[in-house]
């Protein structure tokens, strides 16, 4: 391994939350919450009965599981739900649409994910976004999407402790040039001790004849006012909604892509923010190079320095990372859980395919990159090997009151199966409903599983 040392946890467990299966909606930043002894995750089943948002808590000093609760029904697998805690240790969950009604609801007692209040809704979108800032103010961010359209920029709700929801505004825009396209814009929210709102936020839109994802982009901007007003690392003020023109650009490309529906090139790893409210960004750019893995960081004039991470390659040079998603301990250690996969004839031209990111696969590896200097050195800790089948994994991350403590690892959830949509083909099958789909049996039993590590050797350094 070219001189390169990979630590594995000598104390992990390995969790069985759910094995009714699920699809693709186990991803999202929010799923797990520890809090007080227990582990909150929340989850999404796939049965003949439909896409069922559950949550359950994991009781650490007992070994033992809650029952599952059900939130809501999904209107399919891209109906995510989230979750964070408040200062006063009531757990708040978003019950995401896909395109569809978005509603929040709220645990009736504190730190238990037994009973919540009915939900209520608060706006329409896809691929929430929810945190908890100092304050007990609660913010959300949607993909707008009205009935009929494709999605049209990001959309910032907001509701403060014992107040009512409102929507702040939309926070960025599609171009007039892509309006009959296409158009994703996935982001990150991350708020600092003194409140200040960060955000790091793709762009993913555009289409010509070789397919979609013309237009790609990774962004940044932050808020010291809750959202009404937003600018740049180095104070220039950004006017919403906000294209990448006018925001801090970390990578961007326009140009035709290498297949009808490419998973994106470029795209954001995630974004945390330290004691001293510096932000640190992760991102892709496949463009530069495949699975090019780069860590932005603020230097001393408000200015991003760019670090490619070449750890990985170092480590298992016949892969390349291909996702990630950092979070942060409340020691400031900075941890990027990424996604390695074989770098074969699967890519094409350099890229990923979408065929990678949707079939279940053994041959991939899950591993911690982990710096406690701010990125000027790291430790990597293996977490899956291959022969083990993971897929969607989602991390713990500080997103309200919760924190990750100084000696353990964050923790993950993942599910065993594949991407793929229920009937086979590239989607749904449009012949029948998706309430068709799943009552024939149109889809595979999975495992859902959670995975916590007590302890890694942090003197191993690269």
């Amino acid at each position: 391994m070219n001189g390169v040392t990979v630590s594995v946890s000598s104390d992990l467990g390995m969790h069985l939350v759910s094995d009714q299966g699920s699809e693709r909606a186990t991803c999202d930043d929010g799923k797990i919450i520890a809090c007080d002894g227990r582990i909150h995750v929340l989850w999404q089943d796939v049965t003949r009965e439909g896409y069922l948002n559950r949550v359950r808590s994991y009781d650490q000093s007992a070994g033992t599981w809650t029952e599952p609760v059900t939130l809501n029904q999904g209107v399919d697998n891209h109906a995510r739900a989230v979750m964070t805690v408040d200062h006063d240790g009531y757990l708040h969950a978003i019950l995401g649409g896909h395109g569809s009604p978005v509603a929040w609801c709220r645990s009736e007692r504190p730190r238990d994910s037994g009973k919540w209040t009915d939900p209520q809704t608060i706006g329409a979108g896809t691929y929430p976004v929810f945190m908890c800032d100092v304050n007990n103010t609660l913010y959300l961010t949607v993909r707008h999407q009205a009935p009929g359209e494709r999605g049209i920029g990001v959309d910032l709700y907001a509701r403060p402790q014992d107040g009512s929801w409102r929507k702040v505004g939309r926070i960025v825009r599609r171009a007039d040039e892509y309006w009959k396209t296409y158009s994703a814009y996935h982001m990150q929210l991350a708020a600092a001790r003194d409140g200040t709102l960060h955000a790091v936020i793709d762009f993913y839109e555009g289409q010509d004849e070789h397919g979609r994802g013309l237009h790609q982009a990774v962004c940044y901007m932050r808020s010291r006012d809750g959202g009404a007003t937003w600018e740049k690392a180095d104070g220039t003020p950004v006017r919403t909604p906000a294209r990448p023109e006018d925001m801090d650009v970390f990578a961007r490309s326009i140009e035709s892509r290498h297949e009808q529906m490419p998973p994106p090139e470029i795209h954001h790893g995630g974004l945390v923010v330290d004691s001293a409210g510096r932000p640190f960004a992760f991102f892709m750019n496949h463009g530069e190079r495949s699975g090019r893995l780069v860590l932005a960081m603020i230097d001393e004039t408000g200015g991003w320095q760019r670090e490619p991470l070449r750890v990985l390659e170092e480590a298992w040079p016949d892969m390349r990372a291909t996702e990630c998603k950092a979070t942060m301990r409340e020691d400031g250690v900075i941890c990027a859980l990424v996604t390695l996969t074989p770098f074969d004839g699967a890519w094409k031209d350099g890229r990923p395919t979408r065929a990678m990111n949707m079939t279940e696969r053994a041959d991939r590896r899950l591993a911690w990159l982990l710096t406690d200097d701010g990125g000027e050195s790291f430790t990597i800790h293996g977490v899956l090997e291959p022969g083990t089948t993971f897929n969607c994994p989602s991390v713990e991350k500080p997103v309200g009151a919760n924190a990750v403590s100084a000696d353990r690892l964050p923790s993950v959830v993942w599910f065993d199966g594949s991407k793929g949509y229920p009937g086979g083909g590239d989607y749904y099958d449009r012949s029948r409903t998706v309430a068709e789909i799943l009552e024939s049996g149109g889809f595979r039993q999975t495992n859902v599983w959670l995975r916590t590590d007590r302890c890694y050797d942090r003197e191993r350094r690269i």
